[in-house]
């Protein structure tokens, strides 16, 4: 139970902290440089979805860490490619229940679905000032 806790803190204090650098010192480092509305706008767009992408990654290597420490399981077999799969639809809050986990690890999920519900809306918050 402690490992898992220290796994689910670095995954959540490492996205939360890439992800706001990423929107808002990143962004505007290179929005402010371009010329015209739409294609500033469009590059906050494109930074926000590749850093959310990168979230995914980040909470994929806590589940795959969970798996070496037998912390849990995923009740179907899992490639790495299905548990990130599995990242990007909790991290979206979209969750299609095809693949899910057990144990310890559904921990790293519920604390991945609430840190992405609310990064997302930090994105769309920061889109929306640059329209």
């Amino acid at each position: 139970m402690f490992l898992s806790i220290l796994i689910v803190l670095a995954a959540l204090l490492s996205c939360v902290g890439l992800h706001l650098f990423n929107i808002s010192v990143v962004a505007d480092n290179i929005s402010e440089r371009l010329k015209g509305a739409w294609i500033k706008t469009l590059s906050v767009v494109v930074i926000a979805i590749l850093s959310q992408l990168l979230l995914a990654v980040i909470f994929t290597l806590a589940y795959e860490i969970g798996l070496y420490f037998e912390l849990g399981d995923f009740k179907q077999p899992a490639t790495s490619m299905d548990i990130f799969y599995f990242s990007l639809t909790t991290i979206t809050t979209l969750g299609l229940g095809s693949i899910e986990p057990d144990g310890h690890l559904r921990m790293i999920a519920g604390v991945e679905s609430a840190t992405g519900f609310l990064l997302i809306s930090c994105s769309a918050s920061k889109v929306f000032k640059h329209m």
